[in-house]
Order: structure tokens, then sequence, then C-alpha cells
């Protein structure tokens, strides 16, 4: 019996909308009870139920921004730049040589004696000859003479160092920090704030640059030079001279009796020469080198970019609805 009554309370729900239309009741309630009428099957109308409902929506805010990135690059700047590049080479000079000197002249300075012979004469027979007489004169003689001479001279001295350079890249942007907060009227705001932001990186980079620095140093040569120095020299020559021999007679007579004396004489007199003197110059030539630099350029541009966040947003919405009563059931 009870198997029965349970087949029959699973067989009611299907065999309801054989009656009519959706909210009808079985027979014996008369008439139709529209959605939301009173459950009781009198035909009365209710007015639905309505009440707001706070609805979440995620709408999606941007912020405007402008982003700068400056790329900082080396520009390499070359000149050329003269050095001085000596060396010494031995120059030949005709120059002119003076000395003063004091020479000595000499001649012979004839005096006259007279004698007078007694109680007889004399026959004075003469004749000439000569006498050998020597100056002192002097002459410009040349002596080899060993010379060793130094002479600073300057020359580049140019070697390859390694310098590093850095190119710069950097970024000018901006860091957001959203919050959400209430207002008075319990709705919700959101509120970015705003916070500059740098960021930058090097790039390294190795090059080459030619330094050159002018360096002196000592260039030294032996060689032969020619020097003149004054030479003492006898200048020998003949003078004339009268030699008398006296012969005695037997009558007097006067005499004349020669004597001579060396007569000499210092004169001042300069004497000069040309000599070829030796001596040891600098000869240059300029030598052209590059010499570069590197100055950083910076190049800049913007961005206008866009920050898009989830803004949460509460909004009221109207809902109505009807419900039925079951107590009657």
């Amino acid at each position: 019996m009870s198997s029965i009554t349970s087949l029959m309370l699973v067989l009611v729900p299907l065999i309801i909308p054989s009656f009519g239309q959706v909210g009808a009741l079985p027979s014996g309630y008369g008439g139709e009870v529209t959605l939301g009428a009173s459950p009781s099957g009198y035909g009365g109308e209710v007015t639905p139920t309505c009440h707001m409902v706070e609805k979440i929506v995620f709408k999606t805010s941007c912020e405007p921004y402008s982003e700068e990135t400056c790329y900082t690059q080396n520009e390499e700047d070359c000149v050329m730049e003269d050095y001085k590049n000596c060396t010494g080479v031995i120059e030949t000079k005709m120059e002119r040589a003076c000395f003063s000197v004091e020479e000595m002249l000499c001649s012979l300075e004839e005096q006259i004696h007279y004698e007078t012979v007694q109680e007889t004469y004399q026959v004075m027979h003469c004749f000439s000859s000569t006498d050998r007489v020597c100056d002192t004169v002097f002459n410009i003689d040349f002596l080899d003479k060993d010379d060793y001479q130094c002479l600073s001279v300057q020359t580049p001295n140019c070697y390859q160092d390694e310098q590093t350079i850095n190119d710069i890249t950097c970024t000018d942007t901006l860091e957001f920090d959203c919050n959400t907060k209430q207002l008075e009227d319990y709705s919700k705001q959101t509120v970015c704030a705003r916070f500059p932001k740098k960021d930058c990186y090097q790039v390294p980079r190795k090059v080459l640059v030619e330094v050159c620095e002018q360096d002196v140093y000592e260039y030294c040569e032996k060689f032969t030079n020619t020097e003149p120095i004054p030479i003492e020299n006898q200048n020998c020559h003949f003078e004339k001279k009268k030699i008398c021999e006296i012969q005695k007679m037997s009558r007097p007579k006067k005499a004349k009796n020669y004597s001579y004396t060396k007569d000499c004489k210092k004169v001042d007199r300069e004497i000069c020469s040309q000599v070829e003197r030796k001596k040891i110059e600098p000869l240059c030539d300029l030598q052209e080198r590059l010499k570069c630099s590197y100055t950083p350029l910076t190049k800049c541009e913007m961005m206008d970019k866009l920050y898009c966040h989830k803004v949460e947003e509460v909004t009221m919405e109207e809902i109505c609805d009807a419900k039925f009563e079951t107590n009657y059931l």
C-alpha cells in the first residue's frame, strides 16, 4: 500500500500541465491565476516586489603619460697635429780666424868712428859684405783636433692607448600606484599616484687612440775639427855691410871705422785666415699625427603612452520579481 502511494506522489507533477496554462489550478478552484496572483485562487492581481541591488562593474581606466628615452653616444673628432722629428747633422762652415801678434822687425844700424893715426897714415881698403839677420814673424798653422759634441733633439713618441668610452641610454618614465577609496556616498573611486622614474644603463666600448708625446734625446757624434794656431817663425835675410882694413903708412891720417848694431822694432799686426769649422746642428721636419677625442652626444625621444588598469565601479540596479506563497499546498 505504501509503495502505491509513493508512485502517485511522483506522478502528480507530471499531470499538472494537462489542466491548462502555467499557473492554472486544478478544477474546483475556478478561474485562471496570473504570475504573481494570490494563491488563494480568487483571481486578484498582486504588485511585483522591487528592490535595489548593488552591482560591481570593472571598467578599464587609462592614464596618459609621456616617456622620454635618451641615448648618449660618443662622437669621434680627429684633427691632424704636427710633431717635430729632429736629428743631428754635421754642418761645415768657413770662419775667419784673426789673431793679434807682435812681430819683431830687425835691421843693422851703421855707426862711423874716426881714428887718428899718429906719425903714420893709414890707408883704408873697404869691401862690401853681407850679414845674416833674422826677423821674428808669425804665421797661422792648422791643427787637427778631435771634437765630440752632443745636441738635444726632439722626436715624437707615439703608442696605441686602449680607452673605454661609455654609450649611455636613459629612459624617463612614470610609475603608477593605484588605490581604491570609498567616498561619502559609499561609492568607490580609484586614484593613481604618479612617481617619476629614470632608468639608465651604460654600454662600455673600447677604442684604440694614438697618443703622441714629444720626447727629447741626446744626439752625439765625434768628428775632427781644424783649429788655427799662431806659429812663431824666423824670417832671416842678409843685410849689406862694409868691411874695411886699415894699412899703416908713414904719415898720419884720419881714418873712418864703421860699427854695426842690431836694431829691432816691435810691430803690432793682425793676421787672419779662413778656417773650415765643423759643428753639429739640429735638422728637424714636421710629422702629422692623428689626435682623436670623443665627445658624448645625447639624443632624446619622447613617446606618448597609456597606463591602463581595471577600476571597480559599484552601480545600483533595480530588480523586480514575483514570489508564490506555498502555504496553500
